[in-house]
């Protein structure tokens, strides 16, 4: 049976970690986030590459370096991602070559989009909770929406359980580059499923599809392994899509299956994509979703509150999840145990 392990949460006074995994920080919003993430009590710390140019940071070496820094510092409790981006999967294999630095010096980390490879491959490798959420731009939003409060009371909370419920509106666009004054929520949030109400739990795992699977078959994969020890429990797959077509979603998630990623599953929650506004005639992503999963016969819920469109839910990687859906709402609960 697999032990997750939950790093030591944050408190008033503690210094929280910002570093460029991927692309830059916003330098529209990284000042007001920094404020705003101060007036909780914090001190901030950046790194050298959160303010540079490019499609990414800095070189993929210098990304591991300077994220394992902030581990290596006993002062640092939390980390956040700047920013999402690309191409995170060039600095894993640096990680790879320090792994005792991550086991040896757990803490919690935050990110989502291609920041969520990172945290995939932490949760899968060395048992450690990691947290899928908005990068640190969004902490620039005032007043800040509730999902966003939601993610700083799991932050500071020493509560063992976590309750959050489907929302009222989502957004039509991705946020990302948007209003700090806060979201543009016009949409009626309905979560959809085949039956009108399941329940189903287990350890959660997952990110975007566009980059946490590029790892596998790779020296950094342990998918096979995670999964394996949690036989008793099962395991439910939250999945993002940001830029995937209906069929490239498909081949991903078939590569998955042949991958054994799936063994133990349990159930699965989709987010919701602006690429579904870009679907084929022939093909949507609802048909890609039961072409490869129906045969594991488990709920499967789409536009759930979770990636690119907002607002989404925190996803605590490694967590007990238990996700009850009834008539387009849905509510889930995550125990860290």
């Amino acid at each position: 049976m697999g032990v997750i392990i939950y790093p030591e949460k944050i408190k008033n006074g503690d210094t929280l970690g910002i570093t460029a995994v991927s692309m830059p920080a916003n330098k529209d919003k990284i000042d007001l986030s920094i404020k705003n993430i101060e007036s909780l009590g914090l001190n901030v710390i950046e790194t050298n590459n959160v303010r540079q140019n490019g499609i990414v940071s800095s070189n993929a070496k210098t990304r591991a370096e300077e994220l394992l820094e902030l581990y290596k510092n006993p002062e640092v409790k939390y980390i956040i991602a700047a920013r999402g981006g690309e191409f995170l999967m060039e600095m894993l294999p640096f990680l790879n070559e320090h792994k005792d630095i991550i086991k040896n010096n757990p803490k919690w980390i935050q990110g989502f989009s291609d920041p969520s490879l990172l945290n995939f491959y932490i949760t899968t490798n060395f048992n450690i909770a990691t947290v899928n959420m908005e990068n640190i731009s969004e902490y620039a939003m005032n007043p800040r929406y509730k999902s966003i409060q939601n993610a700083i009371d799991f932050m500071f909370s020493e509560n063992k359980e976590f309750i959050q419920e489907s929302f009222e509106k989502y957004q039509k666009e991705e946020f990302e580059e948007g209003n700090l004054k806060g979201y543009n929520l016009t949409e009626p949030d309905i979560y959809e499923c085949d039956k009108s109400e399941v329940s189903f739990e287990g350890r959660i795992i997952g990110g975007c599809i566009d980059t946490f699977n590029l790892i596998a078959g790779t020296k950094m994969d342990n998918i096979k392994n995670f999964v394996s020890q949690f036989d008793e429990d099962g395991v439910i797959w939250h999945l993002d899509n940001c830029e995937l077509n209906p069929c490239e979603f498909y081949r991903r998630l078939w590569y998955m299956d042949q991958m054994g990623y799936f063994k133990n599953i349990k159930g699965v929650l989709i987010g919701r994509s602006f690429m579904q506004q870009n679907e084929q005639e022939y093909f949507s992503f609802k048909e890609a979703v039961h072409r490869a999963l129906d045969k594991f016969n488990v709920p499967i819920v789409f536009n759930v509150d979770i990636g690119h469109i907002p607002p989404q839910m925190y996803i605590v990687n490694g967590s007990y999840a238990i996700f009850e859906y009834k008539n387009g709402k849905g509510k889930l609960i995550q125990k860290m145990i």
